[in-house]
């Protein structure tokens, strides 16, 4: 089979590869549907990498596939049934997992970043990591309910409402995918920063209320110009840059600031007495609600097809790759095998 191989720094490689094979009795073998290109895939082939990935591993994380065989212990599926997969693999011992954090495991595993993945024909995963999903929603919806499962978990950490006034910082896919949920939790006042005429458009097309495009113009003057006060919510969907010291200026009394972008290669220098003054809090944000995220999926109005922007098959993966390192490209989806018709 085919399948994108993550080399070494910088380098992913589309070959013919042996197909996965059934090897414990929990093991499900899948024919790859969709796959999602991620920003942190993108981290990941930077030099020097913002997100550590296990050299030879199959690449990608954000996939859905058809069951096509199944070991002997995995029960409640079918075959021919179409899956959403959550890609970190608990270990089940450690701290984090035996006192309920198992989202944060110190010794998981991860497809398409420690273990195989989703840019492959077909996919080898535990059936553990497996949920049940609407059989009607379309595919290039379903390869989106890791990012959406991420997001819905972060947004479930700070309540946002449809009084609250809220900046988000990022018009990437993992921002258009925050403007969205947004909307559906009734946040009715939304700043979206964005970088580039493409940026600017796509975070309108989604449903943000003012775009700050910010090669143009200030989003503290923006704000200032838009809104009575500051800002209640805060969500940096980027990971990098100087975004938490100008957050710390932006936010209102008791806000709530949110780090959800994640880049290990970044700064920030912030005068921790301002949190205190003003009753500041900081939330980070790495677990995954997929129940949530496929209860959600079900809405129609949800429009998580709004930003799709590119459809490729496996061996056009790279297109995509650098149409995101370019921002060139929002929600790219890969066809492993073969575009739909």
């Amino acid at each position: 089979m085919k399948a994108a191989i993550f080399e070494g720094p910088g380098t992913l490689t589309v070959k013919d590869i042996p197909m996965p094979e059934i090897t414990k009795p929990t093991d499900v073998i899948i024919k790859v549907d969709a796959a999602s290109i991620c920003g942190s895939d993108i981290h990941g082939l930077a030099i020097p990498p913002g997100q550590y990935m296990k050299p030879g591993i199959i690449y990608g994380h954000e996939f859905c596939g058809t069951i096509t065989e199944m070991g002997d212990e995995v029960q409640g599926f079918e075959i021919g049934e179409r899956v959403a997969i959550n890609p970190r693999v608990r270990c089940g011992h450690c701290f984090e997992c035996t006192h309920n954090r198992g989202d944060l495991c110190s010794n998981s595993d991860h497809y398409g970043q420690l273990a195989d993945g989703g840019f492959s024909e077909y996919a080898k995963v535990d059936a553990g990591q497996m949920y049940h999903v609407d059989q009607n929603i379309p595919v290039d919806i379903v390869a989106q309910v890791e990012p959406l499962a991420c997001v819905v978990s972060s947004l479930n950490k700070v309540t946002p409402s449809p009084v609250d006034y809220v900046i988000l910082y990022g018009a990437g896919p993992i921002g258009l995918t925050f403007i969205r949920a947004l909307k559906a939790f009734g946040v009715r006042n939304l700043i979206v920063t964005a970088k580039g005429e493409d940026r600017v458009k796509e975070a309108k097309n989604c449903g943000a209320d003012i775009v700050v495009d910010v090669a143009k113009e200030t989003l503290e003057d923006v704000m200032k110009a838009n809104w009575p006060f500051k800002a209640d919510l805060i969500i940096d969907a980027v990971g990098r840059g100087n975004i938490l010291p100008e957050a710390q200026k932006l936010i209102n009394p008791q806000g709530r600031i949110l780090l959800f972008g994640l880049d290990n290669n970044a700064r920030s220098e912030i005068a921790p007495g301002a949190f205190v003054l003003d009753e500041i809090s900081i939330f980070g944000a790495l677990g995954k609600d997929f129940p949530g995220a496929l209860e959600l999926i079900r809405n129609p109005e949800l429009g998580l097809d709004k930003f799709i922007t590119h459809r490729l098959t496996l061996d056009n993966i790279h297109e995509g790759i650098e149409a995101m390192r370019n921002k060139k490209a929002c929600r790219c989806i890969v066809y492993p095998n073969g575009l739909p018709e």
